[in-house]
């Protein structure tokens, strides 16, 4: 499909919203109708096809979820966005569940709605076994699906895209399990590097003289001469040793491949390993030039809903499953949980309910996920509005100090309070500091 031949239908009563999304999508190339209630997009839908279609949820004649409904009949491979605020969240929840493939946020950033379609242009492009979660191609051009679409995850891709582009290493941290190399993968695909290889090194998988030849020997990858993305998977596990020499080749004291772009990350914090002696403090320096901290998912839970659209949608693909989305009550427990091992151990729990479910389940219920998670899913929901409210505020502030390292000042700055206010609820919420 080439993208001067995409057809889009915009679906909104707001006349300025319509006219101005129209503008900037037909300056990019596309194709675009408009229609300014549901009866309208309706109509428009029985005469041309579409292959994308945006529509507001609510709306006079007829509301979003019943133009989902019939486009599904009249359009059924038409790609579904749905346009909203996050006020109107509940219903946005429904229409993922009725089959829209993505959704908006109002007031819409037409950056974010173009860098949408291009990845969706491209995803249709794929083909059926190229699409499924595991491959390559696919995280490329979904990442803001795999890994969120809320506001921490927007300025992570902002500065993505800002880095991508120069020669700089730069340094991943986040938890197990928070999507490093997926963000890795991403810088990889925007940079000059993207026609060579991805190659990943985990440091911790292999001994000091398999890792010592594997990088630095006579047909190392720091001594070949095709470019490319190195990616060093939890750096800190060098010896001290390849420590030394990775600081070598990164301050242009040994001859390497220039070309190769190295991307390092920890789940540790390298500051305090530097002061126990475990890291090298010039290494520590020559790798932090730009630090791309990715957040756990506890502290971006309205994430939740969206990434287990997209990971329902490509494992049951992939197993040949027909399910489509998770109940009501799922979703709530998903939600509530902690995710101690982030979107890999929502990704599993997702891959193992979808395996084991039956063979003509469309929405995953309470009793497709194991009793641990929802156990203590339901734990979390038993508080009255009070308790919940205190859970809510503890969990927030903690992820807002884990954000910036238990930097107060910067925690109070990005919280909205006074420094004094912050004191005051991390003892009156017990929150830890680290």
């Amino acid at each position: 499909m080439k993208r001067s031949k995409v057809k889009i239908l915009i679906v909104d009563d707001e006349r300025t919203l319509c006219e101005t999304l129209s503008e900037v999508l037909n300056e990019e190339g596309y194709a675009t109708e408009i229609a300014f209630d549901g009866k309208e997009g309706l109509e428009k839908m029985r005469q041309t096809p579409f292959d994308v279609i945006f529509c507001d949820l609510r709306m006079p004649k007829m509301d979003g979820l019943n133009l989902l409904k019939k486009t599904q009949e009249i359009q059924p491979d038409a790609f579904f966005i749905v346009m909203t605020a996050f006020g109107s969240q509940n219903t946005t929840l429904e229409a993922l569940k009725l089959g829209a493939y993505d959704y908006v946020v109002k007031p819409l950033i037409f950056e974010d709605v173009l860098l949408k379609l291009k990845h969706l242009v491209a995803f249709q492009r794929l083909s059926v076994e190229n699409r499924v979660l595991k491959g390559d191609v696919a995280e490329r051009f979904a990442l803001d699906n795999v890994l969120g679409q809320g506001t921490e995850m927007r300025a992570i891709y902002s500065l993505i895209h800002q880095v991508a582009s120069t020669p700089t290493t730069i340094l991943l941290t986040g938890e197990l399990g928070v999507g490093k190399e997926k963000v890795a993968k991403a810088i990889h695909y925007q940079s000059a590097q993207k026609q060579h290889r991805f190659m990943t090194i985990r440091c911790g998988s292999y001994g000091d003289a398999q890792l010592d030849e594997a990088l630095f020997g006579e047909q190392g990858i720091f001594r070949r001469p095709e470019g490319g993305t190195l990616f060093l998977d939890e750096v800190s596990d060098l010896s001290p040793l390849l420590q030394e020499k990775l600081f070598g080749v990164l301050s242009g004291r040994e001859q390497t491949n220039q070309t190769l772009r190295p991307i390092v990350s920890t789940t540790k914090d390298l500051l305090k390993e530097v002061m126990k002696g475990t890291f090298k403090e010039e290494l520590l320096y020559r790798i932090n030039v730009i630090e791309i901290k990715i957040p756990p998912l506890r502290a971006r839970k309205n994430d939740i809903p969206f990434l287990v659209k997209y990971y329902v949608r490509a494992l049951s693909e992939e197993l040949g499953k027909k399910v489509q989305y998770v109940t009501d009550e799922a979703r709530d427990i998903l939600m509530n949980y902690s995710w101690k091992g982030n979107i890999r151990e929502l990704q599993n729990v997702l891959e193992r309910a979808i395996l084991l479910c039956g063979p003509d389940t469309q929405y995953l219920d309470a009793h497709d996920l194991p009793a641990e998670i929802s156990s203590k899913s339901l734990q979390n929901m038993n508080y009255n509005f009070k308790q919940a409210m205190r859970q809510y505020e503890h969990e927030h502030i903690y992820g807002i100090l884990e954000k910036h390292r238990f930097d107060k000042k910067k925690a109070a700055e990005d919280l909205g309070l006074s420094l004094s206010s912050l004191y005051r609820k991390i003892e009156d919420l017990s929150v830890p500091m680290q």
